[in-house]
């Protein structure tokens, strides 16, 4: 079945490791067989790697990008996911990581990477809850008085 991609103007998109960007108006590009691509706005720069799900997501987007990577990170990610799988008791975040990792197996990188954006967005809502202040604390020139 072949995938329809639809690019916006100026779009970027990674075919097989080769950047294609679109011109100054909508096309549709049809990908007939099954190839490693990633649209621009889903690649994640390395310094935005800054927590446990967003570094297995930049490890695999890295194994998508580069086949030569695939091979050095293989056993790293699926380290990462067996500690991340462990880490989230939420049991849909257990089957994204887990679906995550049978796509890496396939090699099938942009699916895994599709699996994890929903729990990178449930690990920012709980570190995001985890730093917002719940008691009001005092400051420390008035600790003493």
């Amino acid at each position: 079945m072949a995938l329809k991609l639809r690019l916006k103007p100026c779009e970027r998109v990674v075919i097989n490791g080769c950047v294609v960007q679109n011109e100054n108006r909508r096309y549709t590009l049809t990908v007939s067989n099954f190839a490693q691509i990633i649209r621009g706005s889903d690649i994640m720069q390395e310094d935005e790697a800054d927590t446990p799900v967003r570094r297995a997501y930049f490890l695999i987007q890295s194994m998508l990008l580069d086949p030569q990577a695939a091979e050095q990170y293989g056993s790293v990610v699926a380290g990462m996911m067996a500690k991340l799988y462990t880490a989230f008791m939420h049991p849909e975040m257990q089957d994204r990581i887990m679906q995550a990792m049978r796509n890496v197996s396939d090699r099938d990188y942009y699916k895994a990477l599709a699996c994890l954006r929903p729990v990178m967005a449930y690990e920012d809502g709980l570190l995001n809850a985890q730093r917002s202040p719940r008691d009001e604390r005092v400051p420390e020139s008035h600790a003493e008085a």
